[in-house]
């Protein structure tokens, strides 16, 4: 009986053993991190809120300082701001104020060619067939080889048109009213531009004196069939039964400086001399 019970005491701690080595020893396992630090997921989307930049602009409610300060700048580099690009109005007339400004004189446009400066000496010319008299350019060619027309033109060779004056004497049987004369205006500018014209424009008539009498006169320019730019002036009045026809031609490039240097000077010092 005692050998019994010895034997199932060996077999107890032999059973016992062999439990303990097959589960192997287990340790517990220390936290070193604080408990008050939560483990970061990185999984997760920030909390700062990014604008919906799909705005519509046609609801009238989009407020455009919403977009300040989105973007990634780094507020320590310190770079001064650009100043604004200011876009200098253009210019208008005052008495369109209110409507859509229009820019004048654009910075294209072309720029005039520049022609060198005339100036004149002075001459009296005798125009006995037409009884006349007048200063005129020195040096200027007369031409009297029609009949009661008194001619003269500018001889220069450097001109690309030889400016001329040409006045003519044509005796009538009625004194002419203004009416009379406005219409021999029109008929000599229709006269001039059928001659030798590509195009041709005119002026309305208007009122001046001419020896000292009543006047009409019309201006025109030109281009001829060669591609030379010219203009003009023609005046008329009547005296006593008479016509007195003026007709000055010149290059439009000088047309100020033969309208102020010879055609008024014609018209100051004109006189009759019968």
């Amino acid at each position: 009986m005692k050998k019994m019970l010895f034997v199932l005491a060996v077999l107890a701690c032999a059973l016992v053993m062999t439990a303990c080595q097959s589960g192997g020893q287990k340790f517990e396992v220390i936290n070193n991190q604080p408990q008050s630090q939560s483990t970061q997921n990185l999984n997760i989307t920030p909390s700062t809120d990014v604008p919906d930049l799909d705005y519509d602009f046609n609801t009238g409610d989009y407020d455009p300082t919403s977009e300040e300060g989105i973007g990634d700048e780094d507020p320590t580099l310190g770079f001064a701001e650009a100043p604004a690009v200011v876009t200098q109005a253009p210019t208008v007339r005052s008495d369109y104020a209110g409507a859509t400004p229009v820019v004048v004189n654009p910075i294209d446009m072309p720029t005039p060619t520049v022609v060198p400066p005339l100036t004149f000496a002075y001459q009296a010319y005798d125009a006995a067939a037409l009884q006349l008299s007048f200063e005129g350019p020195v040096g200027w060619v007369v031409d009297e080889s029609v009949a009661n027309t008194y001619t003269i033109y500018n001889p220069n060779p450097a001109m690309d048109y030889a400016a001329a004056l040409t006045i003519q004497r044509v005796p009538v049987t009625s004194d002419y009213n203004k009416s009379d004369l406005k219409k021999e205006v029109q008929a000599m500018l229709s006269s001039i531009g059928n001659t030798g014209f590509a195009e041709f424009d005119k002026s309305n008539t208007a009122e001046r004196t001419l020896i000292g009498h009543d006047g009409i006169y019309a201006n025109y320019t030109g281009t001829l069939h060669d591609g030379t730019k010219v203009a003009g002036r023609v005046h008329i009045t009547c005296i006593d039964r008479v016509l007195y026809k003026v007709h000055i031609t010149y290059p439009r490039a000088y047309t100020e400086t033969y309208k102020e240097l010879v055609y008024d000077k014609l018209r100051d010092t004109i006189t009759l001399t019968k």
